[in-house]
Order: structure tokens, then sequence, then C-alpha cells
């Protein structure tokens, strides 16, 4: 059963710092584990307060303002946190200041919370006392691993984000097509657009070109009989870019359960293969200076291309 406890009601006096953010996503960083409905209503009802009035979920907080936090039923269930992350903090942290951290991600684990994700990357960090306050910059799929930047405070996550939504970024990744690749580099140009009324959050190419536009690179590293290893340099961060633009060639990731080739998996899997393909080998940007990354290649996809050496 689950464990529920009821959080005391607190007024929060806005450090400068904090200043500028929503209200709606400040109260998302300090209530975990409470659904963005439940948030909705403590505001919509009054329950939450600033200054003593009522206020919408829009108002951006300033430095000084009491906020009212009343008394909500959180579920404090340890479920949602992986003791194996919290575990291994020190291995998989690649790069660490006092405005953020990036980390390199595990596959197999979800960044946030979810009604069917049993752990996930930002319960399980924020369980640590010094990472209370750790916001998402970006996000990665559940089951590609490698360099996500994580924000220690309201005003590096907003820099950050400005920083990626500009395309101040350049992040390459790994992969393994089905397939030949036509060519050692090519580009892929397609607006992508979410499947409405489709319990799988899917994505798929917009053919009315209505879509939010996306470019990925994709450069040839080695030839393979059943697949090729490539490297995918994407200019834009559109949920399941990759995957869906890899398709749009006819060569899915290797491993994709969901855009995938089903054979070609099944096949894969002799090789060892046992999750999809995708790994965000490096990030570089500039915040307070140049920051470049790399994420060492993970040991479960290094034996899938040791063993298809003899495949060329």
């Amino acid at each position: 059963m689950p464990n529920f406890s009821k959080i005391a009601v607190r007024k929060i006096t806005i450090p400068p710092e904090q200043e500028g953010q929503r209200l709606d996503n400040y109260l998302r960083k300090i209530l975990t584990g409470v659904p963005n409905s439940l948030i909705y209503k403590i505001i919509r009802d009054g329950q939450v307060r600033v200054n003593s009035g009522r206020i919408k979920p829009l108002y951006k907080l300033k430095a000084n303002d009491i906020v009212r936090v009343p008394p909500v039923s959180v579920d404090l269930t340890s479920q949602s946190v992986s003791k194996f992350l919290t575990r291994s903090l020190k291995k998989i942290i690649l790069y660490e200041n006092d405005d953020f951290m990036v980390i390199n991600k595990p596959p197999g684990i979800a960044v946030h919370s979810g009604s069917k994700v049993e752990h996930d990357i930002m319960s399980s960090l924020k369980s640590v006392d010094k990472y209370k306050s750790l916001s998402l910059v970006h996000r990665l799929d559940k089951n590609t691993s490698g360099c996500l930047i994580l924000a220690k405070h309201y005003q590096a996550a907003s820099a950050l984000g400005k920083i990626f939504m500009s395309g101040a970024v350049e992040k390459n990744y790994i992969s393994l097509l089905s397939g030949a690749l036509v060519g050692d580099r090519i580009a892929v140009e397609h607006s992508l657009v979410r499947n409405k009324g489709n319990k799988t959050n899917s994505v798929s190419v917009s053919e009315d070109g209505r879509g939010r536009e996306a470019l990925s690179y994709i450069t040839l590293l080695r030839q393979y009989r059943e697949c090729c290893l490539v490297n995918i340099k994407i200019e834009t961060g559109r949920m399941h870019q990759i995957r869906v633009h890899a398709l749009s060639i006819g060569q899915p990731v290797c491993g994709d359960t969901k855009y995938g080739d089903k054979e070609v998996n099944k096949k894969l899997r002799e090789y060892g293969l046992k999750r999809m393909f995708l790994h965000s080998k490096d990030i570089s940007f500039f915040y307070k200076g140049r920051h470049t990354i790399v994420a060492p290649q993970p040991e479960d996809l290094t034996l899938v291309i040791d063993n298809l050496k003899n495949d060329l």
C-alpha cells in the first residue's frame, strides 16, 4: 500500500535567485510527487496564496514574495527512488559546478515520474539533500543513455533553457541503424508532430509540414550486413527526433521497440543487443565559458559492436 503523509502548511519567502519563475513551475519543484492536476487545483481553489492574495498559475514570482503552500498529500513510497542510482551517483556524474551538473544517464530509467514509471532520474536525485532543487534542462528517452544536463537553481535552468532553445548547443549521438546508409553523410529535415489520441505517446513526420521543424545529420562510421554504426548530430531537440528521422529514411534505430524493425531487432539480439542502441555521447555549449562533456560508451553497446566486427 502507498505510504501517504501530510505536509504542514508552509510559508516560503522567495529568495532573489528564485525570482522570475512561474508559480506553477515552482510548485512542481517543491511538491515532488504531486500530480499536475492537484497543483493546479490548489492554486485555482485559492489554497496557494502569494503575499496573502489569490494568484494565477502563470504569475512570475518576485524576490521576497511570501508563498503559502497548503498541506498536500504526497506519495512517499520509495518506489520512485532508485537506490542503485543514488548509490552510484559519483560514478555517473560527468561534470558538476555550482550552476549545473551533467550525468551519464543509465539506460532503462525515465528522466521524470509518471503513472507507469517505477523509478526515475529526478525523484532519485532529488532524494539527496544537496540536489533537492535540481530541474531538467532537456530530456532523454527512457532507453537512451548518455549526457543529461540538470540545473541546480532557477537562474541556471532559465539561462540553459534559452541556450537550448536558441540551438546554440552541439549534441552528438552514436546509434546503430537498420540497413545500409546511402552515402557517408546525409541530412534529414522533416517536421515532426505528436500523434493525437494515441496512448503510446508517439511522434510522426508531419505530412503537411505544419509540425515542428527538426534537422538531423547522420554520418556513417561503419557498415555491417544488417545495420550501420552512425554518428547523429541534431540541430533541434524534438521528442523522439532521432528515432522518427531514422524511421523516415527506412533505417530505424536498432532495438527500438516503438519505431524499429522487429526482424532486425530479433537478429541483433543474437549479437547481445538488449535495448535501443542510442547513446548521447557528447554535448557542447557556452555558459559562463565553453563546456564540452563526453559520456563514455556503455559496456553493453560496446559488446554489441565487438560482436559485429566479424559481420563487415
